[in-house]
C-alpha cells in the first residue's frame, strides 16, 4: 500500500499535464501532421496492411512509405483507435495523452523497485514536468520524442540492476521491450538510444573483464536484451536504415537544418524565454531550452550529497543519472561540435537540442537519487512531496498550448487537409525527383488521369494495391501518379512490366484497345528479412515470458 498510494498520486498529477487535451478543438504545433498520420495509419490498417509502410493521400496525393522510415509506434496506437471508429481528433488526443503520462508511470515503477517510493515519486514528477517535455508536447508536437521517454526507464531497469539470477530473464525481456520500443517510437532518438546502450555496455564489460569479474550469465542477459530489442524492431529499422536513399530525407540535412546552427548557449540551459517559435542560430530562439532551475538544483544537491556523504544513498542511480545528464548537456552545446562531425549519422539529427530529452531523463534520475541520501524514511517522504509540489508550482504553467481553435475530425479527414495542408508540412519521404505542387490546384486526386488518348473505365485501389481498366484510342504512355520506390510491381494484361521512371513517377506504355493494369506494393528482400527477424524475436520473447510465468506458479 505504501507504493500504491504514491503511484496513484503520480498518475493523478500526471493527468494534470494533459488537461488542455480535454478541451474542444485543437491547438497549433510545429509538426502539425499528427491527426493526418493517425488517419492514414488507421486507413492502412483497415485495408489489411501490416506492418504499415505505405500510406495514401499524404505526399500531395502521390502517397509515400512514411512508416517505412518514421517511428510508427505512436501511430499504431492512434491508428488502431481510428480504425475501430474513434473520431480522428479524439484518437490523436488519446495518442498524445498516453505518450505524455506513461513516462512518469514507467519512471515511478522502475525507481520504486530500485530505490523506494520517495525516490520514485520525486523522479517521476521531475521527469514528467521537465520544461523540455512541455516543449515537445505543446510547442513542437514531437509525439515520437515524448513516446520515447516511456522506454528509457525500462532500459535503466534492465541494465542498472541485473544481479538476481531469478530475475535475469524478466530484466532481459524488459530491456528488449525498452530498447525495441525506443527504436519504434522515434527513428532518430532510437538510433541514439541504441548507440548509447551499446557504448555503455561495451565500457561496462571491458571494465569487468579488466578487473577479472566477468559474469557469463549476466553478459548473455545483457546481450540477449540488445539482440532481442533490435530483433523485434527489425521490421522497421532494417529498411529504414538501408532504404532511406529512396526518399528526399538526405536533402533535409542542408543549410536550413544544419546542426551547427542549432546548438544551445549555456546560459539558455539555465534561463531562456518561453515561446512557440522555432530554433535559430545564436542565443535568441523562439522556443525555450532551459533544463529547469529546480531540476538543476536538486541534481546538484544529489552530487554534493554524494561527495560529502560518501557510501550513502543509491550510488548506481546517481552514477547513471550523472553520466546521462553530463553527456546530454555537453552534446547540446557548441563545445561538442567536433563529436557531431565524427559520429556517423549525427547530421541527420539536425537539432542538437533533441538531447534535452536525455538531459531531462538524467536529471530526473539524479533527483530520485538525491532522496536516497536522506537516512530517515520520514525525511525522504517529506522531501519527495516538497519536490513534487515545487515542480508543479514552477513548471505546470508551461504545459499549455499557445491557443486552441475549432476544427472537427471531418475537416482533418478532407482531401484538401490531407493532400495539401498536411502534405506541405512533411514531404521528405517522397522520392527526390517528384515535382512538388506549387498550389493546391496541382494536388493529385487521380492515380491515372484520363486524357484524349486514354480513358479510365473503372478503378479500384488502396494504399498498396490498384486495379485499372483502361481504354486507349491509340498507343500512348500513361503516367501512374503514385510515388515510386522499390517494391511496386506492375502487371499489364497479366504480364509483368517494368515502367520507365520519370520524375519519381512510373510511366507505362499502352497499346491501342482495352487493357487491365494492376499494381501492388510488395516487400523488398530487406523488408522481408526484417519481418522474419521480428517474428522470430517476438516468438522467442513470448515463449520466454510464458516459461517464466509457468515457473512462477510452481
Amino acid at each position: 500500500m505504501k507504493k500504491v498510494l504514491p503511484f496513484l498520486i503520480v498518475l493523478v498529477l500526471s493527468l494534470v499535464a494533459i488537461r488542455p487535451l480535454f478541451a474542444r478543438g485543437y491547438f497549433p504545433m510545429h509538426d502539425d501532421t499528427q491527426v493526418s498520420r493517425v488517419i492514414t495509419m488507421g486507413n492502412a490498417l483497415s485495408e489489411g496492411q501490416f506492418p504499415v509502410r505505405m500510406v495514401s493521400d499524404l505526399g500531395y496525393g502521390y502517397g509515400y512509405p512514411i512508416f517505412n522510415f518514421y517511428g510508427p509506434l505512436p501511430y499504431y496506437f492512434g491508428g488502431i483507435l481510428y480504425a475501430f471508429g474513434v473520431p480522428a481528433l479524439t484518437a490523436t488526443k488519446l495518442m498524445f495523452a498516453v505518450g505524455i503520462v506513461l513516462p512518469a508511470i514507467t519512471m515511478y515503477a522502475v525507481i520504486s523497485g530500485l530505490a523506494g517510493w520517495p525516490a520514485a515519486f520525486a523522479a517521476a514528477l521531475l521527469y514528467m514536468y521537465a520544461p523540455y517535455h512541455a516543449v515537445e508536447i505543446y510547442v513542437r508536437g514531437a509525439v515520437g520524442e515524448y513516446w520515447e521517454l516511456i522506454f528509457w526507464p525500462l532500459i535503466l531497469y534492465a541494465f542498472v540492476k541485473n544481479s538476481n539470477p531469478k530475475h535475469r530473464y524478466v530484466r532481459m525481456l524488459t530491456g528488449a521491450l525498452g530498447l525495441g520500443g525506443a527504436v519504434l517510437a522515434h527513428t532518430l532518438l532510437g538510433y541514439i538510444t541504441v548507440l548509447a546502450v551499446s557504448a555503455g555496455l561495451t565500457v561496462f564489460w571491458l571494465k569487468r573483464i579488466y578487473s577479472r569479474a566477468f559474469d557469463r550469465r549476466l553478459f548473455f542477459s545483457h546481450l540477449g536484451a540488445v539482440l532481442l530489442g533490435l530483433g523485434f524492431s527489425a521490421f522497421f529499422w532494417l529498411p529504414a536504415a538501408l532504404e532511406m536513399g529512396f526518399t528526399s530525407v538526405a536533402g533535409q540535412v542542408s543549410s536550413t537544418a544544419n546542426y551547427a546552427d542549432h546548438f544551445v548557449c549555456v546560459s539558455q540551459l539555465w534561463s531562456s524565454q518561453w515561446g512557440f517559435g522555432g530554433s535559430a542560430p545564436g542565443c535568441l530562439d523562439g522556443m525555450s531550452f532551459m533544463l529547469g532551475k529546480l531540476h538543476v538544483l536538486v541534481a546538484l544537491a544529489a552530487v554534493l550529497g554524494f561527495v560529502f556523504r560518501r557510501r550513502q544513498g543509491n550510488n548506481i542511480l546517481l552514477t547513471a543519472g550523472l553520466i546521462t545528464s553530463i553527456a546530454a548537456v555537453f552534446l547540446v552545446t557548441p563545445y561538442s561540435a567536433f563529436l557531431w562531425r565524427v559520429f556517423p549519422g549525427f547530421a541527420y539529427l539536425q537539432y542538437p537540442w533533441r538531447f534535452l530529452a536525455a538531459a531531462a531523463f538524467g536529471l530526473a534520475i539524479l533527483g530520485g537519487s538525491a532522496i536516497t541520501l536522506l537516512k530517515d524514511s520520514r525525511r525522504q517522504a517529506v522531501s519527495a512531496v516538497l519536490i513534487g509540489i515545487a515542480v508543479l508550482v514552477f513548471n505546470l504553467k508551461w504545459f499549455v498550448p499557445q491557443y486552441t481553435y475549432e476544427k472537427t475530425s471531418k475537416e482533418f479527414e478532407s482531401m484538401s487537409d490531407l493532400r495539401w495542408r498536411a502534405s506541405k508540412v512533411s514531404d521528405e519521404y517522397l522520392p527526390s525527383g517528384i515535382i512538388r505542387p506549387a498550389a493546391e490546384s496541382a494536388v493529385v486526386f487521380d492515380t491515372i488521369q484520363s486524357s484524349p488518348a486514354v480513358s479510365v473505365i473503372s478503378q479500384n485501389e488502396t494504399a498498396v494495391r490498384g486495379s485499372f481498366v483502361l481504354q486507349a484510342a491509340r498507343a500512348a504512355d500513361v503516367v501512374i501518379h503514385k510515388a515510386y520506390i522499390p517494391g511496386w510491381k506492375y502487371v499489364l494484361n497479366n504480364v509483368t512490366v517494368h515502367p520507365r521512371i520519370d520524375n519519381g513517377l512510373p510511366v507505362i506504355h499502352l497499346e491501342a484497345g482495352q487493357s487491365l493494369l494492376e499494381m501492388r506494393f510488395t516487400d523488398t528482400f530487406v523488408r522481408t528479412a526484417g519481418n522474419i527477424i521480428s517474428f522470430i524475436s517476438l516468438l522467442y520473447i513470448g515463449v520466454q515470458f510464458y516459461e517464466n510465468q509457468r515457473k512462477a506458479k510452481r
